[in-house]
């Protein structure tokens, strides 16, 4: 008998650590499109789902408080310490904010996880009018050149273990399609890149919930399963280069 996927979005609690070591920064092309897209204050912003912070930091310096709402308690032990952030241990679902009172809500790479015609839903309600919701991700990570044949290897184990949401639910587009309550919202696309060391780049795919996944199911101790890996990509050639497209949806209320 297969055993069951587990649910992906209680993963990255449990390696928080190497999450917010190890997980990329996002582009400056995020958050100027961002800018671009929003007109009056800039008071109040919210990042729902968190994490350990890598996209809340940016936001800290755009906007004059900022509420990063985390679900999972090991992240959110994990995040920084910034004067003007204050840190939610919340579902995006439950948590609440007065009406027409947040300037901007970000949501990065963690939309997918979220029941996303009640958060949409809710965060129009928060929002001022001109006020933006931008929830952006980079889809799946990718290998070029040395090592490509290695990672490849590895992700079709870790196929099995994607949670059905990496699957069903990445295409925000289709979320604000269907609720309606944004008068206008736009496609947002770019890509990420990056010249890794075998070490880093093992690390970062570590962070996934699909692949830390198959290591504890197959091999019971991720970490040895991505030295491991590490190992493979070492004798493949360094540095390795790591890509994945960055897609989003920016809504205005």
């Amino acid at each position: 008998m297969t055993s069951p996927v587990p649910d992906g979005s209680t993963a990255f609690g449990g390696h928080a650590a190497i999450y917010a070591r190890r997980r990329p920064g996002y582009p400056p092309s995020i958050f100027a499109a961002l800018e671009a897209a929003l007109s009056g204050p800039r008071d109040r912003a919210v990042d729902l789902g968190a994490g350990s912070g890598q996209a809340t930091k940016e936001l800290a310096a755009r906007f004059q408080r900022v509420s990063a709402v985390e679900p999972d308690a090991r992240m959110a032990a994990e995040f920084p310490a910034i004067a003007n952030v204050d840190v939610l241990n919340s579902p995006a679902e439950t948590v609440e904010f007065p009406s027409a009172s947040v300037d901007c809500v970000i949501a990065a790479t963690s939309f997918h996880w979220m029941d996303q015609a009640k958060v949409i839903a809710n965060v129009h309600r928060w929002l001022r009018p001109g006020g933006v919701f931008f929830p952006f991700l980079y889809d799946a990570f990718n290998v070029v050149g040395a090592g490509k044949a290695v990672y490849d290897r590895h992700a079709a184990l870790w196929e099995p273990f994607k949670d059905r949401r990496l699957r069903e639910n990445v295409d925000y587009a289709r979320a604000f399609a269907a609720s309606g309550v944004f008068r206008t919202w736009t496609p947002f696309r770019d890509e990420i890149g990056a010249a890794l060391s075998a070490d880093d780049a093992a690390g970062l795919l570590a962070t996934t919930s699909f692949g830390s996944a198959y290591a504890r199911a197959a091999h019971g101790d991720p970490s040895a399963y991505f030295a491991a890996l590490a190992a493979e990509f070492r004798a493949a050639g360094e540095p390795l280069v790591v890509t994945a497209p960055l897609n989003g949806v920016i809504a205005v209320k």
